[in-house]
Protein backbone atom coordinates (compact mmCIF):
# COMPACT_ATOMS: atom_id res chain seq x y z
CA UNK A 1 0.00 0.00 0.00
CA UNK A 2 1.35 3.11 -1.09
CA UNK A 3 0.29 7.20 0.03
CA UNK A 4 -2.33 4.97 2.83
CA UNK A 5 -4.59 8.47 4.14
CA UNK A 6 -6.31 6.42 6.20
CA UNK A 7 -6.76 2.48 7.57
CA UNK A 8 -8.09 0.32 9.79
CA UNK A 9 -8.32 -3.81 10.14
CA UNK A 10 -11.12 -3.78 7.85
CA UNK A 11 -10.05 -1.56 5.07
CA UNK A 12 -8.08 1.57 3.87
CA UNK A 13 -7.67 5.11 2.42
CA UNK A 14 -5.34 5.71 -0.80
CA UNK A 15 -4.91 8.64 -3.15
CA UNK A 16 -8.33 9.42 -2.95
CA UNK A 17 -10.19 6.11 -3.09
CA UNK A 18 -11.55 3.74 -0.58
CA UNK A 19 -10.96 0.17 -0.42
CA UNK A 20 -12.06 -2.42 1.44
CA UNK A 21 -8.95 -5.31 2.58
CA UNK A 22 -8.77 -8.88 1.03
CA UNK A 23 -10.48 -11.24 2.62
CA UNK A 24 -10.55 -15.09 2.59
CA UNK A 25 -9.80 -15.90 -1.48
CA UNK A 26 -10.64 -12.11 -2.26
CA UNK A 27 -8.14 -9.51 -3.08
CA UNK A 28 -7.97 -5.79 -1.33
CA UNK A 29 -10.96 -4.31 -3.43
CA UNK A 30 -12.01 -0.52 -4.60
CA UNK A 31 -15.01 0.47 -3.25
CA UNK A 32 -15.53 3.78 -4.04
CA UNK A 33 -13.97 7.15 -3.71
CA UNK A 34 -13.48 9.88 -1.04
CA UNK A 35 -16.51 12.93 -1.50
CA UNK A 36 -16.64 15.10 1.05
CA UNK A 37 -13.69 13.75 3.52
CA UNK A 38 -12.26 10.85 4.68
CA UNK A 39 -14.02 10.69 8.07
CA UNK A 40 -17.28 10.94 5.98
CA UNK A 41 -16.71 8.44 3.28
CA UNK A 42 -15.45 5.88 5.93
CA UNK A 43 -18.42 6.66 7.74
CA UNK A 44 -20.60 6.34 4.57
CA UNK A 45 -19.33 2.73 4.13
CA UNK A 46 -19.25 1.29 7.35
CA UNK A 47 -22.95 2.33 7.50
CA UNK A 48 -23.48 0.01 4.47
CA UNK A 49 -21.75 -3.22 6.57
CA UNK A 50 -24.71 -2.43 9.12
CA UNK A 51 -27.03 -2.32 6.27
CA UNK A 52 -25.58 -6.05 5.72
CA UNK A 53 -25.90 -7.36 8.89
CA UNK A 54 -29.35 -6.14 9.42
CA UNK A 55 -29.66 -8.77 5.90
CA UNK A 56 -28.15 -11.41 7.62
CA UNK A 57 -30.58 -10.80 10.77
CA UNK A 58 -33.68 -10.55 8.93
CA UNK A 59 -33.15 -14.13 6.90
CA UNK A 60 -32.19 -15.59 10.83
CA UNK A 61 -35.80 -13.85 11.83
CA UNK A 62 -37.53 -15.69 9.19
CA UNK A 63 -36.11 -18.59 9.42
CA UNK A 64 -36.39 -19.00 12.56
CA UNK A 65 -40.09 -18.27 12.23
CA UNK A 66 -40.90 -20.28 8.81
CA UNK A 67 -42.75 -23.57 8.78
CA UNK A 68 -40.26 -24.74 5.73
CA UNK A 69 -37.15 -23.46 6.87
CA UNK A 70 -35.86 -25.39 3.44
CA UNK A 71 -37.31 -22.94 1.19
CA UNK A 72 -34.85 -20.17 2.37
CA UNK A 73 -31.87 -21.65 1.69
CA UNK A 74 -31.74 -20.51 -1.81
CA UNK A 75 -32.04 -16.78 -0.59
CA UNK A 76 -29.32 -17.55 1.81
CA UNK A 77 -26.75 -18.48 -1.29
CA UNK A 78 -27.77 -15.21 -3.19
CA UNK A 79 -27.39 -13.65 -0.28
CA UNK A 80 -23.69 -14.41 -0.27
CA UNK A 81 -22.95 -14.10 -4.28
CA UNK A 82 -24.68 -10.70 -3.03
CA UNK A 83 -21.99 -9.83 -0.19
CA UNK A 84 -18.68 -11.04 -2.44
CA UNK A 85 -19.34 -7.67 -4.82
CA UNK A 86 -21.20 -5.67 -1.57
CA UNK A 87 -19.49 -2.64 -1.31
CA UNK A 88 -19.17 -1.85 2.49
CA UNK A 89 -16.60 -1.66 5.82
CA UNK A 90 -16.60 -4.07 8.19
CA UNK A 91 -16.15 -7.68 8.58
CA UNK A 92 -16.93 -9.95 6.48
CA UNK A 93 -15.16 -12.87 7.94
CA UNK A 94 -17.89 -13.01 10.39
CA UNK A 95 -21.25 -12.19 8.30
CA UNK A 96 -19.88 -14.85 6.12
CA UNK A 97 -19.82 -17.55 9.30
CA UNK A 98 -23.11 -16.74 10.10
CA UNK A 99 -24.44 -17.28 6.78
CA UNK A 100 -22.46 -21.07 7.35
CA UNK A 101 -23.75 -21.68 10.23
CA UNK A 102 -27.42 -21.41 9.38
CA UNK A 103 -26.58 -23.02 5.99
CA UNK A 104 -25.69 -26.05 7.67
CA UNK A 105 -28.93 -25.84 9.79
CA UNK A 106 -31.16 -25.49 6.70
CA UNK A 107 -29.12 -28.17 4.81
CA UNK A 108 -30.18 -30.48 7.67
CA UNK A 109 -33.48 -29.58 8.02
CA UNK A 110 -34.31 -29.72 4.66
CA UNK A 111 -32.59 -33.54 5.11
CA UNK A 112 -34.94 -34.42 7.76
CA UNK A 113 -38.16 -32.71 5.74
CA UNK A 114 -37.08 -35.03 2.83
CA UNK A 115 -35.98 -38.56 4.74
CA UNK A 116 -39.78 -37.43 5.97
CA UNK A 117 -41.29 -36.75 2.59
CA UNK A 118 -40.09 -40.05 0.64
CA UNK A 119 -41.79 -41.92 3.83
CA UNK A 120 -45.25 -40.37 3.10
CA UNK A 121 -44.60 -40.91 -0.67
CA UNK A 122 -43.38 -44.33 0.12
CA UNK A 123 -47.03 -44.64 2.40
CA UNK A 124 -48.99 -43.09 -0.65
CA UNK A 125 -47.70 -44.98 -3.17
CA UNK A 126 -48.64 -48.26 -1.13
CA UNK A 127 -51.70 -46.84 -0.59
CA UNK A 128 -52.49 -46.19 -4.58
CA UNK A 129 -51.16 -49.54 -5.77
CA UNK A 130 -54.10 -51.60 -4.90
CA UNK A 131 -55.64 -49.48 -7.18
CA UNK A 132 -53.78 -50.03 -10.44
CA UNK A 133 -55.29 -53.18 -11.48
CA UNK A 134 -59.00 -52.12 -9.86
CA UNK A 135 -61.92 -51.98 -11.91
CA UNK A 136 -63.91 -50.07 -9.73
CA UNK A 137 -63.49 -47.42 -11.87
CA UNK A 138 -65.24 -44.24 -10.61
CA UNK A 139 -64.25 -45.15 -6.75
CA UNK A 140 -60.49 -46.11 -7.49
CA UNK A 141 -60.18 -42.74 -10.33
CA UNK A 142 -61.61 -40.85 -7.10
CA UNK A 143 -59.30 -42.68 -4.85
CA UNK A 144 -55.99 -42.16 -7.09
CA UNK A 145 -57.10 -38.03 -7.43
CA UNK A 146 -57.48 -37.58 -4.18
CA UNK A 147 -54.02 -39.45 -3.21
CA UNK A 148 -52.38 -37.30 -6.31
CA UNK A 149 -53.21 -33.84 -4.11
CA UNK A 150 -51.63 -35.50 -1.43
CA UNK A 151 -48.71 -36.21 -3.28
CA UNK A 152 -48.40 -32.83 -5.12
CA UNK A 153 -48.57 -31.12 -1.77
CA UNK A 154 -45.66 -33.40 -0.22
CA UNK A 155 -41.96 -31.92 -0.93
CA UNK A 156 -39.25 -32.89 -2.80
CA UNK A 157 -37.43 -35.98 -1.60
CA UNK A 158 -33.33 -37.25 -2.00
CA UNK A 159 -32.31 -36.33 -5.19
CA UNK A 160 -30.87 -39.28 -5.68
CA UNK A 161 -33.71 -41.51 -5.03
CA UNK A 162 -36.15 -38.87 -6.79
CA UNK A 163 -36.19 -40.56 -10.14
CA UNK A 164 -37.23 -43.96 -8.86
CA UNK A 165 -40.41 -42.92 -6.43
CA UNK A 166 -41.67 -40.51 -9.09
CA UNK A 167 -41.62 -42.91 -11.51
CA UNK A 168 -43.27 -45.78 -9.59
CA UNK A 169 -46.09 -43.36 -8.63
CA UNK A 170 -46.47 -41.86 -12.18
CA UNK A 171 -46.36 -45.85 -13.31
CA UNK A 172 -49.37 -46.71 -10.97
CA UNK A 173 -51.24 -43.93 -12.57
CA UNK A 174 -50.15 -44.32 -15.97
CA UNK A 175 -51.17 -48.03 -15.45
CA UNK A 176 -55.06 -47.38 -14.12
CA UNK A 177 -56.14 -44.87 -16.28
CA UNK A 178 -54.49 -46.34 -19.31
CA UNK A 179 -56.72 -49.84 -18.47
CA UNK A 180 -59.65 -48.02 -17.77
CA UNK A 181 -59.58 -45.62 -21.06
CA UNK A 182 -59.11 -49.28 -22.65
CA UNK A 183 -62.63 -50.44 -20.52
CA UNK A 184 -64.68 -47.39 -21.85
CA UNK A 185 -63.21 -47.31 -25.00
CA UNK A 186 -64.39 -51.18 -25.67
CA UNK A 187 -67.91 -50.35 -24.30
CA UNK A 188 -68.62 -47.66 -26.57
CA UNK A 189 -67.51 -49.94 -28.99
CA UNK A 190 -69.95 -52.44 -27.79
CA UNK A 191 -72.40 -50.05 -27.70
CA UNK A 192 -72.15 -49.37 -31.12
CA UNK A 193 -72.25 -53.37 -32.02
CA UNK A 194 -75.27 -53.26 -30.01
CA UNK A 195 -77.05 -50.33 -31.43
CA UNK A 196 -76.01 -51.54 -34.73
CA UNK A 197 -77.95 -55.14 -33.98
CA UNK A 198 -80.88 -53.08 -32.62
CA UNK A 199 -81.52 -51.19 -35.73
CA UNK A 200 -80.86 -54.16 -37.55
CA UNK A 201 -83.44 -55.53 -36.26
CA UNK A 202 -85.42 -52.84 -36.58
CA UNK A 203 -85.26 -52.37 -39.97
CA UNK A 204 -86.19 -56.11 -40.44
CA UNK A 205 -89.28 -55.71 -38.48
CA UNK A 206 -90.47 -52.21 -40.13
CA UNK A 207 -89.88 -54.08 -43.83
CA UNK A 208 -92.05 -57.08 -42.51
CA UNK A 209 -94.86 -54.95 -40.93
CA UNK A 210 -96.79 -54.82 -44.15
CA UNK A 211 -96.02 -58.80 -45.58
CA UNK A 212 -99.17 -60.65 -46.20
CA UNK A 213 -97.53 -63.73 -45.58
CA UNK A 214 -98.84 -64.32 -42.24
CA UNK A 215 -97.67 -67.61 -40.97
CA UNK A 216 -93.96 -66.98 -42.18
CA UNK A 217 -93.78 -63.54 -41.22
CA UNK A 218 -95.15 -64.05 -37.43
CA UNK A 219 -91.76 -67.14 -37.16
CA UNK A 220 -89.79 -64.28 -38.47
CA UNK A 221 -91.39 -61.24 -35.96
CA UNK A 222 -90.72 -64.24 -32.94
CA UNK A 223 -87.28 -64.63 -34.38
CA UNK A 224 -86.60 -60.90 -33.95
CA UNK A 225 -88.03 -60.92 -30.74
CA UNK A 226 -85.60 -63.33 -29.54
CA UNK A 227 -82.87 -61.45 -31.18
CA UNK A 228 -83.85 -58.51 -29.33
CA UNK A 229 -83.72 -60.37 -26.17
CA UNK A 230 -79.84 -61.39 -26.62
CA UNK A 231 -78.52 -58.21 -27.84
CA UNK A 232 -77.22 -56.76 -24.82
CA UNK A 233 -77.53 -53.33 -22.62
CA UNK A 234 -78.08 -50.24 -23.56
CA UNK A 235 -78.60 -46.98 -21.77
CA UNK A 236 -81.95 -46.43 -20.83
CA UNK A 237 -82.76 -43.54 -22.77
CA UNK A 238 -81.74 -44.96 -25.98
CA UNK A 239 -82.80 -48.21 -25.49
CA UNK A 240 -86.19 -47.27 -24.64
CA UNK A 241 -86.29 -45.40 -28.35
CA UNK A 242 -85.21 -48.23 -30.30
CA UNK A 243 -88.12 -50.44 -28.16
CA UNK A 244 -91.01 -48.27 -29.04
CA UNK A 245 -89.49 -48.65 -32.88
CA UNK A 246 -89.51 -52.21 -32.38
CA UNK A 247 -92.66 -52.80 -30.48
CA UNK A 248 -94.90 -49.96 -33.16
CA UNK A 249 -93.76 -52.07 -36.15
CA UNK A 250 -94.33 -55.22 -34.32
CA UNK A 251 -98.07 -54.04 -33.46
CA UNK A 252 -98.63 -53.16 -37.13
CA UNK A 253 -97.51 -56.18 -38.45
CA UNK A 254 -99.87 -58.02 -35.67
CA UNK A 255 -103.30 -55.96 -35.85
CA UNK A 256 -103.35 -56.82 -39.76
CA UNK A 257 -102.80 -60.29 -38.75
CA UNK A 258 -105.00 -61.02 -36.27
CA UNK A 259 -107.80 -58.89 -38.60
CA UNK A 260 -106.74 -61.32 -41.41
CA UNK A 261 -107.28 -64.30 -39.38
CA UNK A 262 -110.53 -63.26 -37.42
CA UNK A 263 -109.06 -63.04 -34.46
CA UNK A 264 -109.69 -60.69 -31.46
CA UNK A 265 -107.42 -57.65 -30.80
CA UNK A 266 -103.67 -59.64 -29.52
CA UNK A 267 -102.31 -56.36 -28.34
CA UNK A 268 -104.20 -53.95 -26.69
CA UNK A 269 -102.24 -50.36 -26.31
CA UNK A 270 -100.67 -49.67 -23.11
CA UNK A 271 -102.13 -46.23 -21.64
CA UNK A 272 -99.53 -44.59 -19.50
CA UNK A 273 -101.07 -43.94 -16.12
CA UNK A 274 -99.48 -40.88 -15.98
CA UNK A 275 -100.25 -39.09 -19.10
CA UNK A 276 -103.64 -40.71 -18.57
CA UNK A 277 -103.54 -38.21 -15.46
CA UNK A 278 -102.13 -35.27 -17.17
CA UNK A 279 -104.78 -35.78 -19.97
CA UNK A 280 -107.50 -35.80 -16.94
CA UNK A 281 -106.41 -32.61 -15.22
CA UNK A 282 -106.06 -30.91 -18.49
CA UNK A 283 -109.78 -31.33 -19.32
CA UNK A 284 -110.35 -30.72 -15.55
CA UNK A 285 -108.24 -27.40 -15.82
CA UNK A 286 -110.08 -26.87 -19.38
CA UNK A 287 -113.40 -26.96 -17.60
CA UNK A 288 -112.72 -24.43 -14.78
CA UNK A 289 -113.39 -21.68 -17.07
CA UNK A 290 -116.92 -22.38 -17.01
CA UNK A 291 -116.86 -22.24 -13.05
CA UNK A 292 -119.15 -19.45 -12.08
CA UNK A 293 -116.88 -18.43 -9.09
CA UNK A 294 -113.33 -18.12 -10.58
CA UNK A 295 -111.98 -17.52 -6.87
CA UNK A 296 -112.85 -21.36 -6.46
CA UNK A 297 -111.40 -21.94 -9.87
CA UNK A 298 -108.15 -20.83 -9.64
CA UNK A 299 -107.85 -22.30 -5.68
CA UNK A 300 -108.08 -25.68 -7.84
CA UNK A 301 -106.18 -24.59 -10.43
CA UNK A 302 -103.17 -24.12 -8.40
CA UNK A 303 -103.87 -27.51 -6.86
CA UNK A 304 -103.98 -29.15 -10.28
CA UNK A 305 -100.51 -27.10 -11.39
CA UNK A 306 -98.84 -28.71 -7.87
CA UNK A 307 -100.60 -32.48 -8.76
CA UNK A 308 -98.86 -32.13 -12.22
CA UNK A 309 -95.79 -31.14 -10.74
CA UNK A 310 -95.97 -34.11 -8.12
CA UNK A 311 -96.35 -36.58 -11.13
CA UNK A 312 -92.43 -36.12 -11.87
CA UNK A 313 -92.82 -37.28 -15.65
CA UNK A 314 -89.46 -37.32 -17.47
CA UNK A 315 -89.02 -34.35 -20.37
CA UNK A 316 -88.40 -37.34 -22.79
CA UNK A 317 -91.45 -38.73 -22.23
CA UNK A 318 -93.27 -35.39 -21.86
CA UNK A 319 -96.56 -34.25 -23.84
CA UNK A 320 -95.72 -30.88 -25.07
CA UNK A 321 -99.15 -30.31 -26.59
CA UNK A 322 -100.62 -31.56 -24.16
CA UNK A 323 -98.06 -29.58 -21.19
CA UNK A 324 -99.15 -26.29 -23.24
CA UNK A 325 -103.44 -27.09 -23.26
CA UNK A 326 -102.84 -27.34 -19.64
CA UNK A 327 -100.50 -24.40 -18.55
CA UNK A 328 -102.91 -22.15 -21.17
CA UNK A 329 -106.10 -23.60 -19.43
CA UNK A 330 -104.39 -22.63 -15.94
CA UNK A 331 -103.25 -18.88 -16.90
CA UNK A 332 -106.28 -18.66 -18.04
CA UNK A 333 -108.44 -19.23 -15.01
CA UNK A 334 -105.66 -16.34 -13.07
CA UNK A 335 -106.02 -13.86 -15.39
CA UNK A 336 -109.76 -14.49 -15.36
CA UNK A 337 -109.60 -14.47 -11.34
CA UNK A 338 -107.78 -11.08 -11.57
CA UNK A 339 -109.67 -9.51 -14.27
CA UNK A 340 -112.84 -10.57 -12.01
CA UNK A 341 -111.69 -9.24 -8.83
CA UNK A 342 -110.92 -5.69 -10.69
CA UNK A 343 -113.97 -5.65 -11.98
CA UNK A 344 -115.65 -6.21 -8.75
CA UNK A 345 -114.06 -3.38 -7.09
CA UNK A 346 -115.10 -0.52 -9.63
CA UNK A 347 -118.68 -2.12 -10.72
CA UNK A 348 -120.38 -3.70 -6.57
CA UNK A 349 -123.50 -4.61 -9.43
CA UNK A 350 -121.39 -6.43 -11.98
CA UNK A 351 -123.87 -9.57 -11.61
CA UNK A 352 -127.06 -7.88 -12.22
CA UNK A 353 -125.99 -6.43 -15.43
CA UNK A 354 -126.99 -7.91 -18.65
CA UNK A 355 -124.70 -10.23 -20.18
CA UNK A 356 -123.83 -7.46 -23.15
CA UNK A 357 -123.24 -4.57 -20.02
CA UNK A 358 -121.03 -7.89 -18.72
CA UNK A 359 -118.94 -8.16 -21.87
CA UNK A 360 -118.71 -4.30 -22.41
CA UNK A 361 -117.00 -4.12 -18.96
CA UNK A 362 -114.94 -6.72 -19.45
CA UNK A 363 -113.57 -5.77 -22.87
CA UNK A 364 -112.78 -2.24 -21.58
CA UNK A 365 -111.15 -3.66 -18.00
CA UNK A 366 -109.24 -6.19 -20.19
CA UNK A 367 -108.13 -3.77 -22.44
CA UNK A 368 -106.69 -1.39 -19.85
CA UNK A 369 -104.97 -4.13 -18.52
CA UNK A 370 -103.47 -5.14 -21.90
CA UNK A 371 -102.11 -1.61 -22.40
CA UNK A 372 -100.28 -1.25 -18.80
CA UNK A 373 -98.52 -5.07 -19.56
CA UNK A 374 -97.28 -3.47 -22.81
CA UNK A 375 -96.15 -0.62 -21.08
CA UNK A 376 -94.52 -2.67 -18.08
CA UNK A 377 -92.75 -4.77 -20.96
CA UNK A 378 -91.34 -1.80 -22.54
CA UNK A 379 -89.42 -0.54 -19.59
CA UNK A 380 -88.49 -4.30 -18.97
CA UNK A 381 -86.80 -4.19 -21.80
CA UNK A 382 -84.91 -1.12 -21.71
CA UNK A 383 -83.81 -1.99 -18.05
CA UNK A 384 -82.60 -4.81 -19.36
CA UNK A 385 -80.96 -3.59 -22.67
CA UNK A 386 -79.22 -0.94 -19.99
CA UNK A 387 -77.87 -3.91 -17.72
CA UNK A 388 -80.56 -2.82 -14.77
CA UNK A 389 -83.45 -5.08 -13.66
CA UNK A 390 -86.49 -3.60 -12.12
CA UNK A 391 -87.42 -5.60 -9.06
CA UNK A 392 -90.90 -5.01 -9.32
CA UNK A 393 -93.40 -5.38 -11.77
CA UNK A 394 -97.03 -5.07 -11.99
CA UNK A 395 -97.47 -8.79 -12.46
CA UNK A 396 -97.19 -9.16 -9.16
CA UNK A 397 -98.68 -5.36 -8.21
CA UNK A 398 -101.51 -6.73 -10.23
CA UNK A 399 -102.07 -9.96 -8.09
CA UNK A 400 -101.07 -12.25 -11.09
CA UNK A 401 -98.32 -14.07 -9.22
CA UNK A 402 -100.46 -14.51 -5.80
CA UNK A 403 -102.22 -16.69 -7.96
CA UNK A 404 -99.41 -19.02 -9.50
CA UNK A 405 -98.23 -22.11 -7.33
CA UNK A 406 -95.00 -21.36 -6.06
CA UNK A 407 -93.21 -23.74 -8.40
CA UNK A 408 -94.48 -22.24 -11.41
CA UNK A 409 -93.56 -18.67 -10.17
CA UNK A 410 -91.16 -16.88 -12.64
CA UNK A 411 -88.97 -13.98 -11.77
CA UNK A 412 -90.74 -10.74 -12.19
CA UNK A 413 -88.21 -9.16 -14.58
CA UNK A 414 -88.59 -12.43 -17.06
CA UNK A 415 -89.81 -10.74 -20.18
CA UNK A 416 -90.84 -14.31 -21.73
CA UNK A 417 -93.19 -14.67 -18.72
CA UNK A 418 -94.51 -10.83 -19.20
CA UNK A 419 -94.87 -11.72 -23.07
CA UNK A 420 -96.86 -14.82 -22.56
CA UNK A 421 -99.25 -12.77 -20.22
CA UNK A 422 -99.95 -10.57 -22.44
CA UNK A 423 -100.76 -13.34 -25.01
CA UNK A 424 -103.44 -14.68 -22.19
CA UNK A 425 -104.60 -11.68 -21.44
CA UNK A 426 -105.95 -10.69 -25.61
CA UNK A 427 -106.54 -13.74 -26.20
CA UNK A 428 -109.44 -13.34 -23.14
CA UNK A 429 -110.00 -9.93 -24.77
CA UNK A 430 -110.76 -11.53 -28.51
CA UNK A 431 -112.83 -13.78 -26.94
CA UNK A 432 -114.61 -11.17 -25.12
CA UNK A 433 -115.04 -9.06 -28.29
CA UNK A 434 -116.38 -11.92 -30.29
CA UNK A 435 -119.17 -13.04 -27.62
CA UNK A 436 -119.80 -9.15 -27.48
CA UNK A 437 -120.55 -8.76 -31.34
CA UNK A 438 -122.44 -12.10 -31.36
CA UNK A 439 -124.88 -10.82 -29.00
CA UNK A 440 -125.49 -7.12 -30.94
CA UNK A 441 -125.39 -9.01 -34.39
CA UNK A 442 -127.96 -11.04 -33.08
CA UNK A 443 -129.76 -8.25 -31.20
CA UNK A 444 -133.92 -8.07 -32.58
CA UNK A 445 -134.54 -4.69 -34.00
CA UNK A 446 -137.49 -3.10 -32.36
Amino acid sequence: MNNVDWSDEYGYVSEGKVYLKGYFDFPDREIGEVRQSIEASVEYFRKRYEVAQQKVAELYNLVENAQNKGSYLMKLVHLRNYFADYDALGDFPALYKKLDILEEDLRKNISVNRDRNLEIKQALLLEAEPHRLSEEWKEAADKLHEIKEKWIKTGAVAKELEEEIEGSFRKVLDDFFARRKDFFNQKMLEQKTRMDSYMEIIYQAERLKYSQDWDATVTAFKALQERWKNVGKLPPDKVTKLWKRFRKATDIFFERYNQAKGLPPRFTKRVDPKQAAQEKMTAEAESLFTQPDMNVAAERAKALLMEWKNLNVPSFKQDRALGERFRLACDKIFEMNYLMRVIKRKHFFFEKKSKEEQLTIKVATMSDLVRKDKQQLELQESEAAGGSVSQTSSYNRQGYGDDQNQDNKRPATNLNVQKRKIQVKENLLNQFKNELAEIRTNRPYR
